[in-house]
């Protein structure tokens, strides 16, 4: 076994914890010696001043941390992304409830938890993610794993399973901006149900700061009074951490913000006659939010394969020029946008798998995007093409209701924007003369007007004009909009659309 020297010994006593403690989860000095090949390893070495923490995974070291002297820290190149003391997430008391995985930051927080008598505790492996001076950590964007190429989030994922077991958290990260982030960040994967946060005293930032100031009697008090952040019931004010009210993004056209603006947490339901282009306006409407706010969006699309038709209507989208027009190098450009900002959600995209697309598969596969991918946005298009298993005893009107209950449980969640596009009944168009559907027009429920947080009917009242009316039916809050209409310019050559705000601007410039 590899065993601490004096340098790592005294280390541990300096952060006023047991070396034995650390040295019976694994960790070990080394110092570094150069290979046959020319690459320097770190060697255990007792006379090492290098401290070395393992990741151990399934009882086998998948990966190491290294620390030297002067707060110098890095990783074993290739391994694992996991959590520092992952197997501790197997306790069965992890998933009975009646212990709690604490999270922290870095090893040493977590060796001062475990120290204190909390063996369920981990470590992040690669630390916060930074916040620049000047900036908000709580209203910064979510990060997106797939622009970390270290997959910052990356150990959340691999330990999917895990987490899903788990009944609770508690969040003891470091009390700056970047610990704040960190946190958020967290509880969006985790979800607000599960997890409780910690207040240190006054003059303290993490779990070892308090030991090494206020004793471990104090770590014991911090981690026990860990506060759950409130998901039911009845709560006094001070039991609320402080959250803004929540922040607001542009669909893309300006003249449309008076009515709609949309928020992470919202059920979207759209509508319209087929072949007025709600699908066509809905991804055009994913396109800007990718452009103007970075966002990742999952679409689950059952009516039109992914490729090649709503690859082709993305491309058109994300290039914003015809197909007519296109190059290699505008065809290029727009599958990175795509390849960037898409995730697609399909049994199979070789079509050789044919599984049942339930909307519980669905939203299963829509929470490993949300680890995997850091997605914000979620599109089912159409609905009635989801495989609907639905009980004998339940009606349609109730399976509905429960549905779209689902739904907004998994925004509100996950953080995420849910869209969903809906046709209208049949009786729409009866007699052969279609008239403007209304959200109490799609099949099944009225829950379609009173469940979403916006409704919106896209309809194009005159086919020989290039125009399309967005019709914002419901805005549940005040500050997310309001009832009315808005004419958009269809380009049909794009498939795209375009505001009065956005011609004159383009005609402005050509003056100029």
């Amino acid at each position: 076994m590899n065993q601490l020297g004096p340098s790592g010994i005294q280390a541990f006593r300096n952060r006023m914890i047991d070396p034995a403690i650390a040295e019976h989860l694994g960790v070990y000095t080394g110092s570094a010696q150069q290979q046959p090949d020319g690459a320097t390893a770190i060697l255990p070495a007792m006379n090492g001043n290098v401290i070395v923490f393992p990741f151990i995974d399934g009882g086998k070291a998948v990966g190491e941390k290294y620390r030297a002297p002067g707060k110098k820290f890095w990783q074993r190149v290739g391994g694992r992304k996991t959590f520092w003391n992952a197997d501790c997430m197997d306790d069965p008391a992890l998933e009975a409830g009646t212990k709690a995985l604490i999270i922290t930051e870095g090893e040493i927080d977590a060796l001062t938890a475990i120290d204190c008598g909390f063996h369920t505790t981990v470590s992040v492996p690669d630390g916060a993610l930074p916040v620049r001076e000047g900036e908000d950590p709580e209203n910064l964007d979510d990060s997106n794993p797939d622009d970390d190429a270290s997959g910052k989030f990356q150990f959340c994922f691999n330990n999917r399973d895990r987490l899903k077991r788990i009944q609770r958290f508690i969040l003891a990260v470091d009390n700056d901006p970047p610990g704040q982030r960190l946190r958020a960040e967290l509880l969006r994967r985790l979800g607000a149900a599960r997890c409780s946060f910690v207040a240190y005293p006054d003059g303290c930032k993490d779990l070892n700061d308090v030991r090494m100031k206020c004793g471990p009697d104090e770590v014991v008090r911090v981690l026990m009074d860990a506060k759950a952040y409130p998901v039911k019931g009845v709560y006094q004010l001070s039991d609320y951490p402080e959250v803004d009210e929540p922040r607001t993004y542009s669909t893309g056209w300006p003249e449309l913000d008076e009515y709609l603006r949309l928020w992470l947490g919202e059920l979207l339901v759209v509508t319209g006659i087929p072949g007025h282009g709600k699908s066509t306006w809905t991804m055009n409407m994913c396109v800007n939010l990718a452009r103007n706010h970075g966002f990742t969006i999952a679409v689950a699309s059952f009516e039109i394969p992914t490729v090649p038709a709503l690859r082709f209507k993305l491309r058109l989208a994300a290039s914003g020029v015809s197909a007519a027009n296109w190059n290699r190098e505008t065809v290029s450009q727009a599958d990175r946008f795509i390849q960037d900002h898409f995730v697609f959600i399909d049994a199979d995209p070789t079509g050789e798998m044919d599984e049942d697309m339930t909307l519980e598969w669905l939203l299963e596969r829509a929470s490993d995007a949300v680890i995997r991918h850091g997605i914000k946005v979620l599109v089912i298009d159409p609905w009635n093409e989801v495989e609907h298993s639905r009980p004998k005893n339940e009606s349609e009107t109730q399976y509905v209701n429960r549905a779209l209950r689902q739904i907004r449980r998994f925004a509100l969640r996950h953080h995420v924007l849910a869209i969903v596009v809906a046709h209208p009944t049949k009786d729409v168009g009866k007699g052969g003369e279609a008239r403007t559907p209304t959200l109490y027009d799609i099949e099944g429920s009225a829950a379609w007007y009173n469940k979403p947080d916006h409704g919106v009917v896209i309809d194009v009242p005159d086919p020989s004009l290039n125009e399309t009316v967005v019709l914002v039916k419901k805005a549940r809050f005040s500050w997310s909009g309001k009832k009315g209409e808005m004419a958009l310019e269809y380009l049909p050559e794009i498939e795209g659309y375009q505001s009065q705000r956005s011609r004159d601007a383009v005609r402005g410039a050509r003056v100029m």
